[in-house]
């Protein structure tokens, strides 16, 4: 039973038989040599591997830097997007507070606030 590792997700799977798997969407017993001991894992997480044809590498530093800045700004944008979903705790509290400050705001003559720009304000504190 062959090591794999499957060309879209660059999930590495240890003695797979072969009926669990499609061939053309696996590479066969690769050479993982590039990707091995990688900070004290045995194998570097898939966001960092690249595969090209047959060869599977390690993104350079640059590249793993953006995969892991682009994955903070999505978690920091789920977030904020809180405020969005009709039934979450922290939207009916940002709500109350809202309400609560649009009241103060309009006894000093102040436009009110909106939820985009409470989650706008939000996100940028983040």
């Amino acid at each position: 039973m062959p090591t794999i590792i499957d060309r879209i997700t660059r999930v590495i799977r240890f003695s797979i038989s072969d009926a669990d798997y499609d061939i053309a969407d696996v590479i066969e017993s690769p050479d993982l040599s590039a990707v091995e001991n990688f900070e004290g894992l045995d194998h570097a997480p898939p966001r960092y591997i690249e595969i090209t044809g047959d060869v599977v590498t390690l993104k350079d530093q640059a590249a793993r830097d953006a995969v892991d800045a682009a994955i903070v700004v999505i978690n920091l944008d789920a977030i904020a997007d809180k405020l969005n979903r009709p039934t979450t705790f922290e939207r009916a509290f940002a709500e109350i507070l809202l309400d609560e400050f649009n009241t103060l705001r309009a006894l000093h003559g102040l436009a009110p606030r909106t939820r985009a720009q409470l989650r706008a304000a939000l996100r940028g504190k983040l």
